[in-house]
C-alpha cells in the first residue's frame, strides 16, 4: 500500500494462482468443498479510496473488458463494512487482473477494499473483518492476508503454508469461464490432485512439487473454454516446467526455471489476449 493523502489510500489489489486444486464434495447448503493451495503474485489491480460523508458510496474503475456491474464486490465490501462502522466512501479500481480468469480480481478489489476502510475508519477488530471478507465471497477472507495458504471448505478454513518462490506466465485467451456456470453444471471430475503432498512438497526442491501442480476443474473449464488446454500445450512448448489453468479458468500458469526462461517464453504468446510475468511470494499491504 502507499500512503496517500489524509483521507486517501492507492492499494494494490494482488492476483492469486490455485497451484493446486481439488473438489472434495458438496455442502448441504449447495456449495462445494474445495482443497486447494492459493499464493498471492506480482499481478496487482489498485485500488484508490478516498473517505466521503455517512451514506455516500460511489464506485468506478478502468481498465476492465466490461462495464462495471451495480453489484461488484468492492461495493459490496464497503457495504459490509458501513453495516459495522457507519462512513462513506469514493472507491475507484485500476484493472490490471482480467475478469472471469480464476485468478481473484474481484476478490482482491474486495480485500483491499475492506484493509483500507479499516485503515480510514478503525473501529471494527480483524476477526470482524475477517467476517465481512467470508461475507463477501469465497476467495476474499485468502486476499485478505495474501502470501500462500491451503484453503478449505469453500476457501473461509486457511492455514498459512511457506510460500514458494516461483517464476510464473500467466496467459488467456479470449473466453472466460464463468464461476457460478462452470458449478453449476459441474458432475463427476475426472481427476483429484493429491493436494496435501503438494502442500509437503512446498518445503522441498521444485521437483518434488511440479507433479502436484494439477486442477481438479480444468477439463469442465476447458468445455466451456476450449482455449484452456492449447494455451497449456503452449505453455509447456515453450519452456514451462508444468502448468495449469488457476481458480475456475479461464487463465494458465506456466511455472518456469527462471524470470529469463518465463520472459523468452512471454515473447511467443504475442497473439493472446492477456499475458503477465509475475512470481509467488506476496503478501497483503
Amino acid at each position: 500500500m502507499r500512503a496517500g493523502k489524509p483521507g486517501r489510500l492507492c492499494l494494490w489489489a494482488p492476483a492469486k494462482v490455485n497451484l493446486a486444486l481439488d473438489v472434495v464434495g458438496r455442502r448441504p447448503d449447495g456449495y462445494h468443498a474445495l482443497r486447494s493451495i492459493i499464493a498471492s503474485v506480482s499481478l496487482f489491480d489498485t485500488v484508490l479510496l478516498e473517505r466521503a460523508e455517512e451514506g455516500v458510496l460511489e464506485v468506478s474503475w478502468e481498465g476492465a473488458e466490461a462495464p462495471l456491474p451495480l453489484d461488484n464486490t468492492a461495493r459490496r465490501a464497503a457495504l459490509a463494512f458501513f453495516k459495522q462502522r457507519p462512513g462513506g466512501a469514493r472507491i475507484h479500481i485500476i484493472k490490471r487482473i482480467p475478469m472471469e480468469a480464476g485468478l481473484g480480481g474481484g476478490s482482491a478489489d474486495a480485500a483491499a477494499v475492506l484493509r483500507g476502510l479499516w485503515r480510514l475508519y478503525g473501529g471494527v477488530d480483524k476477526v470482524c473483518l475477517f467476517s465481512m471478507a467470508q461475507e463477501v465471497g469465497a476467495d476474499v477472507p485468502f486476499c485478505l492476508l495474501g502470501g500462500c495458504a491451503l484453503a478449505q471448505g469453500i476457501g473461509e478454513q486457511l492455514t498459512p503454508l511457506p510460500p514458494p518462490r516461483l517464476h510464473l506466465l500467466l496467459v488467456k485467451g479470449r473466453a472466460g469461464v464463468s464461476t457460478a456456470a462452470l458449478f453449476r453444471g459441474l458432475g463427476s471430475l475426472s481427476c483429484h490432485p493429491d493436494v496435501p503432498a503438494a502442500c509437503a512438497a512446498l518445503q522441498g526442491p521444485l521437483e518434488g512439487l511440479l507433479p502436484h501442480l494439477e486442477n481438479a476443474l480444468e477439463p469442465p473449464a476447458a468445455a466451456l473454454a476450449p482455449e484452456i488446454p492449447r494455451l497449456k500445450a503452449r505453455l509447456l512448448e515453450a519452456g514451462a516446467l508444468a502448468a495449469c489453468m488457476t481458480g475456475s479458468g479461464a487463465a494458465v500458469a506456466g511455472i518456469f526455471p527462471s524470470r529469463a526462461a518465463a520472459r523468452a517464453a512471454w515473447e511467443k504468446f504475442q497473439d493472446v489476449p492477456f499475458r503477465a510475468l509475475c512470481r509467488t511470494g506476496y503478501f497483503a499491504v
